[in-house]
C-alpha cells in the first residue's frame, strides 16, 4: 500500500512567532539590552562633515554630528524642547543648535543656550538632551547606548592595528543600503561554511569568488565564549590544501577572510583576514552593515564600497546571492520552522552563545567580550586563509 505523504495543508499557511529573545532589539528586550552593552558602529566618520546625520539604530532615532572643534556627538534625534529633529540643526563650535528655537546642546546633552529665555534664567541648567557616548575607530563612529555605569572600553582588533598600514571604512552594500531583514540572519551567514561553496560557488552572483570555493570541503568549528569560527578545509586536485577560517563575535562583529584565494600559491595566499565588519540592527526588520579593511594595493577590497547594484527580478532568480538568500527568509526568519543539520553547527553555537550572554547580563555579570581593562581591549582575530603545498601536507 502506497504511503500518503503529508502535504503543505496546515503547515505552510501557519507561520509561528519569531524567536523574539534573539531577534527583537528594542529597549527592554533581552537582545536589545545585550546589544546596548556593546559599542555599535552607527555611521562613518566621513559622513560627518558640516551637516548632522540622521540615523536609526536599535529602534532609536538619533542624530550624529561633528562640532566645529572636531568632537563627535550622538544625540536623540528630537529636541527635548518641542520635538524638532536635530538633523536640521546648526553645527557650532561646541555643539548642535536646534533650528526651531535655537537651543544649543553639547555632545553630552547639556543645554548651553536658550536664546528665547530671559538672560537671568537658569532653566538651561535643568535641561539635558538624550545623548550617547561616541568614539571614532578606524573611520567609523561608534556609540554606546547602554547604562553609563556599565560602559566598557571600545574594543580594538589586532588585524586593524598596523600603524604603518592604511585602512578603508565603508558601508556594506551587499544586501542593499539598508538590508530588509533582521540582523541575526545576516550575522549568522559568516558562521555558515556550506553556503560558500553552494551559493557562491554554484552561482555567478554579484561578487567574484574563486573557483576553489565550489570544491566540496570538510568542515570543523571552534568556539570560545566570545566567538565562533568555522574551519573549511579543501583538498584540491593540484594536491594543495586550502584551509579557510571565518569568525563571528558576540554580538555583531565578524571577520571573513579574502575570497580571491586560488589555493595554488602558499607564499601569497596564506594570510590573516584583512577586514572586520559589523551588522547593526536598525530595528527588528532592518539592518545596516559596516566594514573596516586593510588596504593592499595588490589585492581587491572584500566587497567594493560602491553604490548597490540594481538587478532585475529575473537576474536575481538566475544568479542569487547573499542578498536574495537572506532577505527572502522573511523579514525575521522563523527558527521554529527550521530543520538544522550537522552543517549548521556554527549557527547553533552562535545562537547558544547569544542566549548565554543574555543570561550573564541578566544575572548582573558582564557579557562576553566586555572589558574595562586597557590590557584586555585588543581582540585577537583568528580568521584567515592558509594554503599548504603538496610536499607540506
Amino acid at each position: 500500500m502506497a504511503t500518503i505523504r503529508e502535504s503543505g495543508y496546515g503547515r505552510n499557511a501557519v507561520v509561528p512567532p519569531e524567536d523574539s529573545v534573539l531577534t527583537h532589539v528594542g529597549l527592554g528586550t533581552p537582545m536589545g539590552e545585550l546589544l546596548r552593552r556593546y559599542w555599535q558602529p552607527v555611521c562613518m566618520s566621513s559622513e560627518l562633515a558640516d551637516l548632522p546625520k540622521f540615523i536609526k539604530i536599535l529602534d532609536e532615532e538619533l542624530v550624529a554630528y561633528r562640532d566645529k572643534s572636531g568632537n563627535v556627538g550622538v544625540l536623540g534625534a528630537h529636541c527635548c524642547h518641542r520635538g524638532t529633529s536635530l538633523e536640521y540643526g546648526r553645527i557650532e563650535k561646541n555643539g548642535l543648535r536646534c533650528c526651531y528655537h535655537g537651543w544649543l546642546f553639547n555632545s553630552e546633552g547639556q543645554c548651553l543656550d536658550q536664546p528665547g529665555e530671559p538672560k537671568e534664567s537658569n532653566y538651561k541648567d535643568e535641561i539635558n538632551q538624550p545623548w550617547y557616548p561616541a568614539q571614532e575607530y578606524k573611520g567609523l563612529v561608534f556609540a554606546y547606548m547602554g547604562p553609563l555605569d556599565k560602559k566598557p572600553l571600545l574594543p580594538k582588533y589586532d588585524v586593524l592595528e598596523d600603524e604603518n598600514a592604511d585602512y578603508l571604512a565603508y558601508r556594506n552594500f551587499s544586501r542593499g543600503e539598508v538590508a530588509k531583514c533582521n540582523w541575526l540572519q545576516l550575522q549568522e551567514n559568516a558562521a555558515d561554511p556550506v553556503h560558500t561553496n553552494i551559493l557562491h560557488g554554484w552561482n555567478p552572483g554579484l561578487f567574484e569568488f574563486s573557483e576553489v570555493m565550489a570544491v566540496e570541503p570538510t568542515y570543523d568549528y571552534k568556539h570560545a565564549n566570545t566567538h565562533v569560527s568555522y574551519i573549511r578545509t579543501t583538498d584540491l586536485d593540484s594536491g594543495y590544501k586550502l584551509t579557510r577560517t571565518s569568525t563571528i563575535f558576540v554580538p555583531t562583529a565578524r571577520s571573513v577572510p579574502p575570497t580571491e584565494v586560488t589555493g595554488t600559491d602558499p607564499d601569497r595566499e596564506t594570510e590573516r583576514a584583512r577586514m572586520v565588519g559589523w551588522w547593526v540592527p536598525v530595528d527588528n526588520e532592518n539592518t545596516i552593515g559596516f566594514h573596516v579593511e586593510l588596504i593592499d594595493p595588490n589585492k581587491k577590497i572584500f566587497q567594493p564600497p560602491d553604490a548597490p547594484l540594481v538587478r532585475s527580478y529575473e537576474e536575481k532568480q538566475r544568479a542569487p546571492d547573499d542578498w536574495e538568500a537572506q532577505t527572502s527568509q522573511r523579514p525575521i526568519a522563523r527558527h521554529a520552522l527550521e530543520h538544522l543539520a550537522t552543517s549548521d553547527r556554527g549557527v547553533a553555537l552562535f545562537r547558544r552563545h547569544l542566549r548565554e550572554a543574555i543570561k550573564m547580563m541578566e544575572n548582573g555579570e558582564d557579557p562576553p567580550g566586555v572589558t574595562r581593562q586597557p590590557n584586555q581591549e585588543l581582540i585577537v582575530v583568528p580568521s584567515g586563509n592558509e594554503v599548504v603545498a603538496p610536499d607540506q601536507a
